[in-house]
C-alpha cells in the first residue's frame, strides 16, 4: 500500500482568469483541465448545489506532483487564513494551513519584481538561512485572495527536494506546501503511521537563524520554530511542510480549510489501495468527513489532519 505525494493543492480564488494571469502567464503553469465542476464531485465536496463552479488545473512541465488547482468561489466567501497587516484577525502562528511555496532561480531580486508587476503584495524581506546541509533564501508574498506564497532559491538544496538546479523557466511547480502544526506527536502519527509518508527536513530551527525565521513567518521575535516534512521518497514535487512554534500556537483555524472558501481549501494524494489506508487512518483514530465514496467512477475520501487539513485522497 503506498500513497502519492501530494498531487495538487486546491485554491478557492474570486477571479479565476486573474489568477490565470499570474499562475500561467507570469509563473509559467500550464493549464491542463478548465472546466466547470461536475454535480458528483460538487457533492463530494461540499459545494452548494447548483452553483456551477469552475476547476482549473495547473502543472510545471506536466508533472504529476505539485500542481495547483483553482476553483471559483464568491467574492464574499470565507478566507481558509487572514493573518497578515495590523488588522487581520488571523495570527500568525494560528494553527491550519500557511502557504504554497515555488523555487525560483536565482538571484531572488529578479523574481521580486515579476511578483510585484503581477500585482502581488510583499509580506517580508528575503532572508537567506542555513539548517545542516541545507541552504535557502526565502520570501513572503501575499497572491490571489491574499493567500501566502512562499518564493525561494534552493541555493544548496539536495535532489529529493529540489527537482532540477537549473529551472528551465523563472519558477517551478509546488514543491511543498506549508501548515502551522498544532503537535508534532500527532502530525508523526498521523503522516508518518497513517498516510505511510517518509520524514524528510527534521529539525529545530537554531541560532543565529532563529530571528529570521520568526521573520519571515511573521511571529515575534524569539520565538521557537521547528520544520518537519513529509514526502514521497523519490519525489521532490508536493512535500509538506510543517511548522511548529512549541507553545506559541494556540488558536485553531477550525473549519476553515474547505472548498468554497478563499485560499488554501483542499490536499489531494492518490492511494493504491484505499480501502488498506481507510482502515489504517481509522486504526490511528483518524477523522473522517467523508468515507470511501464513489465519484466519476473512482472512488476517493477525504480526512481531517491534525492540523486543521482537509485531506482528499483519491485511489490509483
Amino acid at each position: 500500500m503506498a500513497t502519492s505525494a501530494m498531487i495538487a493543492v486546491t485554491v478557492g480564488v474570486s477571479d479565476v482568469d486573474s489568477s490565470l494571469r499570474l499562475f500561467r502567464d507570469t509563473m509559467g503553469l500550464s493549464v491542463e483541465h478548465d472546466a466547470p465542476v461536475g454535480p458528483e464531485l460538487a457533492a463530494f465536496w461540499g459545494l452548494e448545489a447548483g452553483n456551477r463552479q469552475r476547476l482549473v488545473e495547473l502543472s510545471y512541465g506536466g508533472y504529476r506532483a505539485g500542481r495547483l488547482r483553482l476553483l471559483s468561489v464568491d467574492r464574499a466567501s470565507p478566507l481558509v487564513r487572514d493573518d497578515y497587516g495590523a488588522s487581520s484577525p488571523d495570527s500568525a502562528s494560528d494553527i491550519g494551513p500557511k502557504a504554497i511555496d515555488f523555487y525560483t532561480r536565482p538571484p531572488i531580486s529578479r523574481a521580486i519584481e515579476v511578483m510585484k508587476r503581477a500585482g502581488c503584495v510583499q509580506r517580508s524581506e528575503p532572508i537567506r538561512y542555513e539548517i545542516g546541509p541545507v541552504e535557502s533564501e526565502e520570501l513572503l508574498f501575499s497572491g490571489p485572495d491574499d493567500v501566502p506564497m512562499l518564493i525561494m532559491v534552493g541555493h544548496r538544496h539536495p535532489p529529493s527536494s529540489l527537482r532540477s538546479a537549473t529551472l528551465p523557466g523563472l519558477f517551478s511547480e509546488i514543491p511543498t506546501t506549508s501548515v502551522i502544526c498544532a503537535d508534532l506527536t500527532e502530525s508523526r502519527r498521523f503522516y508518518g503511521e497513517g498516510l505511510g509518508l517518509a520524514t524528510g527536513t527534521d529539525a529545530e530551527v537554531k541560532e543565529p537563524y532563529t530571528d529570521l525565521a520568526c521573520r519571515l513567518t511573521g511571529v515575534p521575535s524569539g520565538t521557537r520554530v521547528a520544520l518537519l516534512a513529509y514526502l514521497k521518497p523519490g519525489e521532490p514535487s508536493g512535500k509538506l511542510l510543517l511548522v511548529h512554534f512549541f507553545g506559541a500556537s494556540r488558536r485553531r483555524l477550525s473549519g476553515r480549510m474547505r472548498p468554497g472558501h478563499r485560499g488554501l481549501s483542499l490536499f489531494t494524494y492518490r492511494s493504491d489501495d484505499l480501502p488498506a489506508l481507510e482502515r489504517r487512518l481509522n486504526t490511528i483514530g483518524a477523522t473522517f468527513v467523508a468515507r470511501r465514496t464513489l465519484v466519476n467512477g473512482r472512488e476517493r475520501m477525504l480526512v481531517r489532519g491534525p492540523n486543521e487539513e482537509l485531506i482528499e485522497i483519491i485511489a490509483s
